[in-house]
């Protein structure tokens, strides 16, 4: 039996928006029973699955994800600031995972070089969302604070 995919291979680069075809269909060999199982990767998906497909695998190995596009921050751990990921997302899909959570699309976040918010359902991710934005809020306000501040205290300094 020959395992093979069965649409158009081609792959996105991050950040870039995927052609608009169908989502790819794959076979792979089971490695409890041996026998062919197929899949249908999450719309979006960009990962090629030769891996899934050239040798046997357990289903809960199989997952798709959309790619994410990566935004740095300088960020100070110790002595120099280091460029760190944050705030990157991506969705996901485990098909056979044991956990009925992950056989749904799913969102992860990494909120900053390798920490990361997982198994986010919609009404969760929303409630990440906005978390985050009563903090941009609050960072807004700041920051008008700071202008203020800083054009009183220049005036009074000179």
């Amino acid at each position: 039996m020959s395992i093979a995919d069965t649409t158009d291979s081609r792959q996105s680069a991050p950040g870039q928006t995927e052609p608009a075809t169908e989502p790819k269909t794959w076979t792979f060999i089971n490695r409890d029973t041996g026998q062919p199982m197929t899949f249908t990767c999450l719309p979006g998906c960009t990962f090629g699955h030769q891996d899934d497909t050239n040798t046997p695998i357990f289903p809960s190995d199989v997952y798709c994800e959309t790619p994410r596009v990566d935004v740095t921050l300088p960020i100070k751990q110790s002595y120099d600031p280091e460029e760190l990921r944050v705030l990157g997302i991506t969705l996901c899909v485990r098909p056979w995972d044991q956990s009925m959570s992950q056989r749904l699309p799913h969102a992860a976040i990494e909120v900053i070089d390798d920490c990361w918010i997982e198994d986010l359902d919609p009404d969760a991710l929303a409630n990440v969302i906005d978390t985050l934005a009563t903090r941009i809020d609050t960072l807004r306000e700041a920051h008008t604070q700071l202008v203020e501040l800083r054009a009183a205290y220049k005036a009074v300094t000179r």
